[in-house]
C-alpha cells in the first residue's frame, strides 16, 4: 500500500498550523480552518494565504489589513452611480440615455466596529485620545460586529420606543468607527472616481447614544461612504477641573476620527477632500463647534447641523468653575473627599465605570413633567442642549462641552457674534441646518413616566408654573425675576406645538451667513404617525409611532438614514416591529436626496430644481419639508420665509432685553406667579414688623434689668430700715410705719 499521499497530507496539515518564518517576518494564523485540497486558495480582494469568504472584502490600510462584509440592499429606486434626480425629464425632448430601473439590487460593503484611537482605559483613562498605530489582534482584523456603545446610563436614554431594552453592550473602550461603502477603492482607481464622504455623530444630549443607533447602508447605496462615530460621553469624556489640560476629551475623540478618515477612507473609496460632518443633537453642537476650532480646520468641507445648534445657552458650560464644582460633586458621591482638586481627580480614576455612571445617575434630578396640551415646552436655551436632565440643578451633575481656554476659548454664541469684529476666527465652508417641527417631544420621552402616557389630561397647570420659576431662579434672573416668569409663563400658554426649540438653531444660520458661510435652513414637518391613522400593523397591534409624537426629535434621522427602505435584520431591533408605508418610503427618498446632494455638491438644490434659496443675513429663507401621496419627488418642498419671527424675537431680544432692565416690568397677564410674590413681600412684612416689636421689648426689659441696681443704690436707706429687725415681726413693723411717714421724718430718724 502506498501511504506517501496520506503522510504528506498529514505533514501538510501539521505546517498550515503553524506560523512559518520568512525572511524576518511572519504569516498570521489563519481565522479558519485551511482547506487541505487548496490551502493559498486565490481570491481577487484578499491576500493570498488567506481563506475569505465570497461576501467578504479586504482592504489594506497602513496600520494593517481589514476584513468587511458585503450586504444586499433590494428594492431601492436608484445606484451608487445613478440617481432618480439626476435623471433628465420624460418631458424634454432630449431622452435620458440610461435609464434608471424602477427598482435595483445594491451591495453595500459594511465595516463594523473599526477602531480608530487607542482604547481610553487604563493609564488612558480620561486622557485626550491617542491615534491608532496599528489594529489590535491577528491580521487580518475583522470588522464583523458592532462595537460596545460608549459607558453611559441606559435608562436616560430618550426614545419613542421606550418598553424596548438597551440592545447594545457598554464600556469604556468604545472609540471605534462603523464604516459604509458602496465600493471599495482599488489601488488602480484615480481620485475623480471617489465618493463624497459623510462623518455621522449621534446624538444624546452629550449623555447618552451610539453610533450603533443609526446603521447606514441605504445611505451608503445612494453613492455615499458613511462612516458613524462613536465618542465618549457624560464624565468620561467631558469631565474637567476648569483648565486647559482637562476635559472636552468627547470632541478631541471626534477630531482624531476626523483625522483618520483623512488619512484612510481613500481606501473604502472615498474623497478626503470631499467630507461633510453631519450631526444631530448635540452631534449638530459638535459639528458647530468644529467649524470654530483651529485645531479641526481642513478636516472638512461641509455641515450639516440637524436639531441642535452649538450657540444655545446650554451647548457648553460656560464658566470653568461650573465644571470644576461638577467635579467636585462627582467627587463626593463617589467618597473622594480630599482638600486639593488633583487628589480628587487621581481618586475618581480608581473608580469603576459602573460606580461613576451610577454616580452621574444618583445626582441627577428627575425632568419636571411639562403641559403637553397648552404649553410649547420652554424655551430653546432651556431644551438645547444637552437637555433638562442634565441642566445645572442645584444637586445635579452635568458633563458637557466646557470652555477652558484651549478647546473652546470662548462661548460659540460670543465668537460668531465677534467673527466681524475680528476678535474670533471661524472655518466658513457650506452649512445646512435644519430641525423637527416637534423637537421638544424629547423632553417628554426623557420622563419614562411620560413617555408612557397615551394623553396628558394628568399634567397640571402646576407643572408649567413650577417648570418656569426652576427656570428663573436656575438662570439667576434676579434682577428681573418676577417680570421673567410672568413673560414666559404668558408667552406659552395656549401654544399648539409641545417646544421652542427654533431659536438657536435659526440663530446658528443667521450667524453663520454672516461670517460668510452659504448656508441654507429646513423645517421638516413629517410626521409618521398621520400615516398611521386608523392602521393596525400585521402582528395585529397598534404601530409605534404615538399619535402625539409629530414630527419627532429623531424623525429626521430615520427619513435620512432610510429606515424605510432597509431590511429588517439590519434596522435596531427597537423599530423592527414598524411597517413603513409606501408614503414613508417616498418621503425618506424625497428627505435623503437633498442631503445627498449637499454631501456631494455643497447645494441641497436638486439639478432640476433651484428653487431653494440660501439663508441670508437680510433674506431668512427656509424650506417647509413635508411629503404628501402623489407629491412630485422632484422638489423638496415649499420655500418660506422668516421661520416663526416672533418667537425667536423672543428668545433673542425681549429676554435678554428684560433681564438688564432692573425696573420691574409688569407681565402682559397678571399671573398667580406675581400674586404669590405679592404675598410672600407682604407676610415678609409683617414678620419685619413684628420682629422690630419683639426686638423694643427686649431691648426695654434689658434697660429696666441693667439700671435696676443703679436705683437700688440711690434708695439705699430704704433697705436698711427695712432689713432691721429682720429677725422679728417688730422689725418689720417699723419698717412698714416708716414707709408712711414724711420723707422730713424719715431725715429726722436717720439722724439719731
Amino acid at each position: 500500500m502506498n501511504l506517501f499521499p496520506f503522510w504528506s497530507s498529514i505533514l501538510f496539515f501539521f505546517i498550515g498550523q503553524q506560523r512559518v518564518v520568512v525572511s524576518g517576518g511572519q504569516f498570521p494564523e489563519p481565522t479558519r480552518n485551511i482547506d487541505l485540497w487548496n490551502p493559498f486558495g486565490t481570491s481577487s480582494t484578499r491576500t493570498p494565504g488567506l481563506d475569505q469568504r465570497p461576501e467578504e472584502v479586504l482592504v489594506p490600510l497602513s496600520i494593517g489589513e481589514i476584513v468587511g462584509h458585503r450586504v444586499i440592499i433590494p428594492n431601492v429606486p436608484w445606484t451608487p452611480w445613478q440617481d432618480p434626480n439626476e435623471q433628465m425629464p420624460s418631458d424634454r425632448a432630449r431622452v435620458e440615455p440610461n435609464p434608471l430601473p424602477d427598482m435595483n439590487s445594491v451591495s453595500v460593503f459594511t465595516f463594523l466596529g473599526v477602531p480608530y484611537a487607542e482604547p481610553p482605559v487604563g493609564q488612558r483613562r480620561f486622557k485626550s485620545p491617542q491615534q491608532l498605530n496599528h489594529f489590535p489582534g491577528p491580521a487580518p482584523f475583522a470588522a464583523f460586529t458592532l462595537p460596545h456603545a460608549c459607558a453611559q446610563d441606559v435608562e436616560a436614554h430618550p426614545s419613542l420606543f421606550i418598553n424596548e431594552p438597551y440592545p447594545y453592550a457598554v464600556s469604556e473602550d468604545c472609540l471605534y468607527l462603523n464604516i459604509f461603502t458602496p465600493a471599495v477603492k482599488s489601488h488602480s482607481s484615480s481620485v475623480s472616481n471617489a465618493l463624497p464622504v459623510m462623518v455621522f455623530l449621534h446624538g444624546g444630549n452629550f449623555q447618552t447614544g451610539t453610533a450603533n443607533d443609526w446603521p447606514g447602508h441605504v445611505l451608503a447605496s445612494r453613492g455615499i461612504v458613511v462612516v458613524a462615530v462613536n465618542y465618549r460621553l457624560g464624565p468620561f469624556g467631558f469631565m474637567s477641573l476648569g483648565d486647559e489640560l482637562t476635559g472636552n476629551y468627547g470632541l478631541q475623540d471626534q477630531r482624531v476620527a476626523l483625522q483618520w478618515v483623512q488619512q484612510h477612507i481613500a481606501s473604502f473609496g472615498g474623497d478626503p477632500q470631499a467630507v461633510t460632518i453631519v450631526g444631530h443633537d448635540a452631534g449638530a453642537v459638535s459639528a458647530g463647534i468644529h467649524m470654530l476650532s483651529p485645531f479641526s480646520k481642513n478636516l472638512f468641507r461641509g455641515v450639516v447641523a440637524m436639531s441642535g445648534a452649538e450657540v444655545s445657552y446650554h451647548s457648553s458650560i460656560g464658566k470653568p468653575a461650573l465644571a470644576f464644582n461638577n467635579t467636585m460633586k462627582l467627587g463626593r458621591y463617589l467618597g473622594c473627599v480630599h482638600p486639593v482638586a488633583s487628589e480628587v481627580w487621581s481618586c475618581i480614576l480608581t473608580r469603576s465605570t459602573d460606580d461613576i455612571v451610577q454616580a452621574v445617575s444618583s445626582t441627577a434630578v428627575p425632568s419636571i413633567p411639562v403641559e403637553f396640551n397648552r404649553y410649547l415646552f420652554l424655551p430653546s436655551a432651556f431644551y438645547m442642549h444637552p437637555s433638562i436632565h442634565s441642566l445645572n440643578f442645584t444637586n445635579n451633575v452635568t458633563f458637557r462641552l466646557s470652555v477652558n481656554g484651549h478647546e473652546l476659548t470662548a462661548h460659540p454664541l460670543w465668537l460668531l457674534n465677534n467673527v466681524r469684529n475680528g476678535i474670533a476666527n471661524v472655518f466658513s465652508v457650506p452649512f445646512l441646518a435644519g430641525l423637527n417641527a416637534h423637537d421638544g417631544i424629547e423632553a417628554i420621552l426623557e420622563d419614562r413616566t411620560l413617555g408612557e402616557f397615551t394623553e396628558f389630561l394628568q399634567i397640571t397647570h402646576q407643572y408649567m408654573r413650577s417648570f418656569i420659576i426652576e427656570y428663573a431662579f436656575r438662570h439667576n434672573y434676579t434682577m428681573n425675576r418676577e417680570a421673567i416668569v410672568g413673560a414666559i409663563e404668558s408667552f406659552y400658554t395656549y401654544w399648539p406645538d409641545p417646544s421652542d426649540v427654533w431659536q438657536p438653531i435659526t440663530q446658528s444660520a443667521h450667524l453663520h451667513s454672516e461670517t460668510g458661510s452659504r448656508t441654507f435652513l429646513y423645517v421638516n414637518n413629517y410626521n409618521f404617525s398621520k400615516q398611521r391613522e386608523n392602521v393596525v400593523t400585521s402582528n395585529g397591534e397598534v404601530p409605534n409611532f404615538p399619535a402625539w409624537s409629530g414630527s419627532c426629535h429623531d424623525c429626521d434621522l430615520y427619513l435620512l438614514f432610510g429606515f424605510a427602505f432597509m431590511p429588517t435584520d439590519l434596522l435596531p431591533k427597537a423599530i423592527r416591529s414598524i411597517d413603513w408605508t409606501d408614503v414613508d418610503r417616498n418621503a425618506s427618498q424625497l428627505f435623503s436626496s437633498f442631503v445627498r446632494q449637499f454631501v456631494k455638491y455643497s447645494d441641497p438644490n436638486f439639478h432640476t430644481d433651484g428653487t431653494w434659496l440660501a439663508h441670508e443675513p437680510r433674506a431668512h429663507w427656509y424650506l417647509n419639508f413635508n411629503y404628501t401621496r402623489g407629491q412630485s419627488l422632484s422638489v423638496p418642498g415649499t420655500l418660506s420665509r422668516d421661520f416663526r419671527f416672533e418667537q425667536v424675537a423672543f428668545w433673542q431680544n425681549f429676554i435678554p432685553g428684560l433681564v438688564n432692565y432692573m425696573t420691574t416690568t409688569f407681565p402682559p397677564e397678571e399671573g398667580s406667579v406675581r400674586n404669590e410674590l405679592v404675598l410672600f413681600r407682604g407676610m415678609f412684612g409683617v414678620s419685619m414688623l413684628a420682629l422690630i416689636a419683639l426686638l423694643v421689648l427686649a431691648l426695654s426689659f434689658g434697660y429696666n434689668v441693667c439700671t435696676r441696681p443703679l436705683r437700688e443704690r440711690c434708695g439705699g436707706g430704704h433697705s436698711e430700715w427695712e432689713q432691721f429687725g429682720s429677725g422679728g415681726g417688730e422689725g418689720r413693723r417699723l419698717g412698714m410705719e416708716m414707709r408712711r411717714q414724711s420723707p422730713s421724718g424719715i431725715e429726722r430718724m436717720s439722724s439719731l
